[in-house]
């Protein structure tokens, strides 16, 4: 009898194990999982905090008001999707592709986004305290009347991007480029590097 009970909790302690390694979920109908193909999925307003989609292919997908606090889409493909007024405070978006993504409105606080490829990407009005995007490729985006308060930019890439009424407060700029950007109207303070406007 004894030896039954044991074999018994044995048993379910290598299914709850099985159960707290599966890291996927059902959301709308898509499986979100690392290396899951959601291209073109819409996934507005849901509820992906601290979601593990890694690899993903989000390509196109819809994720606008997303809460994805959290989330782990490090080296994930989300070129064109739209992420206006998604939740991505703390946020991996490390090495990740957004590439023409929309994220007009959205919480970028405290996100990693080191090395992320972002040219042409939307980030008006988006919230960045404390992110922290060294090395990451912004040439050509809006980040028109965004917030980057303690924003780590070092070695990025800024060519061309558009600063105007942006706030940049106590950034690192260092081995950062600049060439073409547009001015106007941002308050600079407490810049790392020196800029000119």
């Amino acid at each position: 009898m004894t030896i039954k009970r044991i074999v018994l909790s044995l048993a379910l302690l290598a299914l709850s194990a099985c159960a707290q390694t599966d890291s996927s979920q059902i959301v709308n109908g898509y499986k979100i999982e690392p290396d899951a193909n959601l291209a073109a999925a819409d996934l507005s307003k849901a509820k992906l905090a601290n979601s593990y989609l890694s690899w993903a292919n989000l390509v196109g997908a819809n994720l606008a008001g997303a809460n994805l606090a959290r989330a782990d889409l490090s080296f994930a493909n989300l070129r064109d999707a739209n992420l206006s007024g998604a939740n991505l405070t703390l946020a991996n978006l490390s090495n990740a592709n957004l590439a023409g993504a929309n994220l007009t409105g959205a919480k970028l606080s405290r996100a990693y986004l080191s090395s992320t490829n972002m040219p042409g990407a939307v980030l008006i009005g988006a919230n960045l305290r404390g992110a922290k995007m060294d090395g990451a490729n912004l040439t050509g985006a809006n980040l028109t009347q965004a917030v980057l308060l303690n924003t780590n930019l070092t070695g990025a890439n800024l060519t061309g991007a558009n600063l105007s009424f942006a706030t940049l407060k106590f950034i690192n700029l260092a081995k950062s480029r600049y060439e073409g950007v547009i001015f106007s109207g941002t308050i600079l303070d407490g810049v790392q590097q020196p800029i000119l406007p």
